[in-house]
């Protein structure tokens, strides 16, 4: 998934630039709902996080049960740039909706990553942790962690999608911000969009 050239002197500059960039705000419909949930590992100065925002014409239990549920990767994880597709999951160990359940992820080409729940608070967060993985960014993350915030709004339901990268360190920092941000956003948007078509509509909104 990260080629070699990612470790370049032309890629460091760019995620050096990059990185003085301010970050977007995150919409004011969501302020309310993130705030009742705090994160479920302390940040770090090697944190790499991403996140998008989209309308989803749904209402909330149905958009979250979507998204949430334990068969639901290959529909929507459907790979982006470098970055595979999700094929299947295998050794689910508890129930999905529990935290500490865990599962084996297989993506296309045969890499695979372990992912475990961290939170169930339906219908408005869920999150999960990815450890593991053994394609070839396992020489830049430690770990990564997703996050997903749902709140009722005008036209149905607003989520907020934020994944961390752990970076090892700051050496590796550098060339795992760019892939993020130039494979793993084009790749949460795809996403993103996968689920909206899954209720029948087009219109989309990123942030």
């Amino acid at each position: 998934m990260a080629p070699s050239n990612l470790l370049t002197v032309t890629a460091v500059v760019a995620v050096t630039h990059a990185m003085q960039a301010e970050a977007p705000r995150p919409p004011l419909d969501l302020i309310q709902s993130n705030a009742s949930h705090q994160d479920f590992e302390a940040p770090s100065p090697f944190d790499v996080a991403i996140t998008r925002t989209i309308l989803v014409p749904g209402n909330i239990q149905e958009v979250f049960d979507f998204v949430a549920a334990e068969g639901v990767l290959p529909e929507v994880l459907t790979g982006f740039g470098l970055v595979p597709s999700v094929v299947s999951t295998s050794d689910v160990a508890g129930p999905w909706d529990k935290p500490g359940s865990s599962r084996t992820v297989h993506l296309a080409g045969g890499s695979t990553a372990h992912e475990e729940v961290k939170a169930y608070s339906r219908p408005s967060y869920f999150a999960y942790r990815v450890s593991n993985p053994t394609f070839s960014l396992r020489y830049l993350m430690a770990h990564a962690r997703g996050q997903w915030w749902f709140s009722s709004v005008k036209g149905g339901t607003s989520v907020r999608w934020t994944y961390t990268f752990r970076a090892k360190g700051m050496l590796t920092k550098l060339p795992l911000t760019l892939f993020a941000r130039t494979q793993w956003t084009g790749y949460m948007d795809v996403c993103l969009k996968n689920v909206v078509a899954h209720f029948g509509h087009t219109g989309t909104r990123h942030t």
